[in-house]
């Protein structure tokens, strides 16, 4: 997933931050922070182990694979976690709880929504691990102009 952008910071000796156009695959992730909610620039923290400098023109690139894992990170797995949740619960609660008057339902219901909310909080306690490895994070690839 190719990309081009300007360097506007520079973070550490290896990492900068990215103004670029949002790409319509992106959406909204929640990993880049948008500048306003009428345009589609994002910045995005990216690899600059290339040595780029504030203001230049460069591209960069994600291994699609990382896309995709990311994604699922960020949209599976609460996904997962949610259903586990009410389907599981629901099982349980149905046959420990019969005809005693309760809604077994809504408390799966919120179950699930606090199993979800779970692994909202698991990955943001490992979003610095996530970060460190830098598996997730786009790399300058080509500095196009200075």
């Amino acid at each position: 997933m190719n990309q081009q952008g300007y360097i506007i910071e520079i973070v550490d000796e290896k990492t900068a931050r990215l103004k670029m156009q949002r790409h319509s695959a992106c959406a909204s992730c929640g990993k880049c922070q948008t500048l306003s909610s009428e345009t589609k620039d994002i910045l995005v923290e990216v690899d600059n182990t290339i040595g780029a400098k504030i203001g230049d023109h460069v591209e960069v690139n994600m291994d699609n694979m990382n896309v995709l894992k990311a994604t699922a990170l960020a949209y599976i797995v609460p996904l997962i976690f949610l259903m586990l949740g009410t389907i599981g619960s629901y099982f349980v609660l149905d046959k420990v709880i019969e005809a005693q008057g309760i809604s077994v339902e809504i408390i799966s219901g919120l179950v699930g929504i606090v199993m979800m909310s779970t692994s909202y909080v698991i990955l943001k306690r490992n979003d610095n691990k996530f970060r460190e490895s830098r598996k997730f994070i786009p790399v300058i690839t080509n500095i196009l102009d200075r």
